[in-house]
């Protein structure tokens, strides 16, 4: 009897990676971040497709919602309640319109898409902001001008990554692209722990789940996977004390002392 229902078992197992993996085979000839199209490299009308282009989609209504840590939260919680065990990996566009629509929180109610402010600091441990590399959403293209810089902000100074959200700012961005939104300038501000406020848009990484004890293997060390990207606004504070609309300066601005 054992030796019947294992192999099913393993065979099952298989069938649901491949499935939520089948267009990661994509093949992907693109050699030029210009030429790499908005869903990247991945199958038309596919899961990963609505992903991809989610992450490159930088338009925004009106002015953006505070939102704070425990709104993210909130929203993870209400995501969990209807796909325990992350299982909105594979949702295509309609569903995952419906699914990612409308979410409650203490601030309101929130969909994928909507263009949100969020204060914090740089998670002091463990990985200093850094670019991705060989994602499908840049053409698995590997130069740091290709990739989106992963940042990890946390509510309280001197934090871990498991107490923070990822946000990332995409190469596409015109900040990106002349360097005035670079490493050198996050790993500071990073060093010093400075206060930040970014703004974007509100995205939902269904290729990952939560890992907010650090242990999950092949997730991103976070409580949440709900992110701000494409960041679309980044300011920070050189004081180290500002007020919700006085003090700060947008990073393309911000230089550094020596």
């Amino acid at each position: 009897m054992h030796t019947t229902i294992l192999p099913c078992a393993i065979a099952f197992l298989a069938f649901s990676v491949l499935d939520a993996r089948a267009d990661t085979a994509v093949k992907c000839t693109f050699k030029a971040l210009a030429a790499c199209p908005k869903i990247g490299c991945s199958k038309p009308g596919s899961p990963l497709a609505v992903t991809n282009s989610q992450k490159r989609t930088t338009a925004i209504n009106g002015s953006p919602t505070a939102v704070t840590f425990k709104d993210l939260q909130a929203l993870q919680d209400e995501v969990d309640k209807e796909f325990p065990n992350g299982g909105y990996r594979n949702l295509e566009a309609a569903a995952r319109k419906t699914a990612l629509s409308g979410l409650k929180t203490a601030a309101g109610n929130f969909s994928e898409g909507d263009f949100i402010e969020l204060v914090g600091f740089i998670a002091a441990t463990k990985l200093p902001p850094h670019p991705n590399t060989g994602e499908s959403v840049n053409c698995k293209l590997k130069d740091e001008a290709s990739n989106d810089y992963h940042i990890n902000i946390t509510p309280d100074k001197n934090s871990d990554e498991t107490k923070g959200v990822v946000v990332e700012m995409i190469p596409q961005d015109p900040d990106r692209k002349n360097k005035d939104w670079n490493l050198d300038k996050l790993k500071r501000i990073q060093a010093q722990q400075l206060p930040v406020k970014i703004q974007g848009r509100l995205f939902f990484d269904s290729e990952h789940q939560p890992n907010p004890t650090g242990n999950a293997g092949g997730n991103p060390r976070r409580f949440s996977v709900w992110e701000i990207h494409p960041l679309l606004s980044f300011y920070v504070c050189p004081s180290g004390s500002c007020t919700t609309s006085a003090g700060w300066k947008a990073l393309k601005d911000w230089n550094p002392s020596p």
